[in-house]
């Protein structure tokens, strides 16, 4: 936005003078950008008022107080959204992918709880869902499988990514492996096709057009046998799951399943985890004290923890997640070496109280974070760091990405 031009006049400015000048804009840029660190929110209200062009800008979501009407400029083109449902004490993650693909990371809820089949199947038909492209289930724990068979019957599933056979001793599991070796769906052309069935072992990649998820699983020669196991070794049963990294426009998300200590060791001596940098992680087994390590935590460097459970951070819900020690971990983390990144985690978020969690993440790399119970923890990123001008023209500095409290 340019000001009204004045009569132009020829006149050539002094040595001293121009020195002046670049002093004064050095001094408004020191300003602006200090104002940024300790009040975002005023520069965020500067951009919003300047950004109020002719042309309207692409809103890839919404952010605000969770009702969906607020335009977020800030994430814009094609959007990857993920959604990690309250289901209680367990898993259920929704992923629609920017190409139109989509993911069901786990359906499962505790024993003896209200299924969550409900919420889960209201939510897909609130999205339009009638065919999933990837169902990835991570273990075959009760709280993580309770309702994906019932998935199987109800929509069509185009590949699965499974556990081996002998990561569970269930019936449970035992019903939807039958199932899942099973499933069908309709192609476009018409025809019933045989879903493509792969197993979780080993390092490989899902991907689409400008995604891929990298996912992380012991090798089948180190695979622990579950099969004739008893419950007591709950913790065997639940390092099969995967850590995945879902990218996406130079951000990365975390996934874990119940992923513990056993699985992050593995994986941290493969080098899986070497020179990353992320932005979200799903805590792995529901904020459980034997998972997200220290070490873990310090390869990952990542600055938004969600955890899916029942609980919350006053009073802890089922088998005590989260727990105090999980959580502790997560308050006192600093980053293992500093980056222009924002040091230890901004949020975290617990399904529990908070409830489901929807990230959206925009082909510019924007990003904003929902809570549907928790709208005061809604963010959403602004990626400029300063405004200044010259008098005749408007100047947008990006020094980094940063992030913002989103309130009404």
């Amino acid at each position: 936005m340019a000001r009204a031009k004045t009569a132009k006049r020829k006149k050539k400015l002094s040595k001293g003078k121009i020195i002046f000048l670049v002093v004064l804009v050095l001094i408004i840029i020191a300003a602006l950008v200090a104002l940024w660190y300790f009040r975002p929110d005023v520069i965020n209200g500067i951009i919003a008022s300047l950004t109020q062009k002719d042309e309207p800008q692409d809103t890839g979501g919404n952010i605000g107080n969770g009702s969906g009407q607020e335009d977020n400029p800030y994430v814009t083109g094609d959007t990857l959204e993920m959604t990690v449902l309250d289901i209680g004490q367990g898993d259920c993650i929704y992923i629609a992918f920017p190409d139109g693909k989509n993911m069901m990371m786990d359906i499962g809820s505790e024993l003896r709880s209200t299924s969550p089949w409900n919420h889960a199947d209201e939510f897909l038909k609130s999205k339009n869902v009638t065919q999933i492209d990837y169902l990835f289930i991570t273990h075959g724990d009760y709280d993580h499988i309770r309702d994906a068979k019932k998935l199987l019957d109800n929509y069509e599933i185009k590949s699965l990514y499974m556990p081996l056979d002998k990561a569970q001793y269930s019936n449970t599991w035992l019903n939807l492996l039958e199932a899942a070796r099973a499933e069908t769906y309709t192609s476009a052309d018409g025809k019933t096709v045989d879903a493509e069935y792969n197993n979780n072992v080993g390092a490989y990649t899902i991907s689409g057009e400008n995604w891929e998820m990298k996912c992380y699983a012991f090798d089948e020669n180190n695979y622990p046998d579950c099969s004739t196991e008893s419950k007591a070794d709950a913790e065997k049963i639940n390092s099969v799951s995967p850590i995945c990294l879902l990218e996406y426009a130079d951000r990365t998300i975390v996934l874990t399943g119940d992923a513990n200590e056993i699985t992050e060791e593995y994986v941290l001596a493969k080098g899986y985890l070497d020179n990353i940098d992320t932005d979200i992680l799903k805590v792995g087994h529901h904020g459980s004290k034997t998972s997200t390590t220290q070490a873990f935590l310090d390869k990952i460097d990542a600055e938004f923890a969600i955890i899916s459970t029942n609980g919350s951070r006053e009073v802890p819900g089922s088998y005590e997640h989260p727990t105090k020690e999980l959580l502790a971990r997560l308050d006192g983390y600093t980053d293992a070496v500093p980056d222009a990144d924002y040091n230890g985690f901004r949020q975290i978020y617990i399904t529990g109280s908070d409830g489901d969690i929807t990230v959206k993440i925009g082909a510019n790399g924007g990003i904003n974070i929902t809570a549907s119970e928790a709208a005061d923890k809604n963010y959403g990123e602004v990626q400029v760091a300063a405004v200044i001008t010259d008098g005749q023209k408007l100047y947008v500095v990006c020094i980094k990405r940063d992030a913002y409290v989103v309130q009404e």
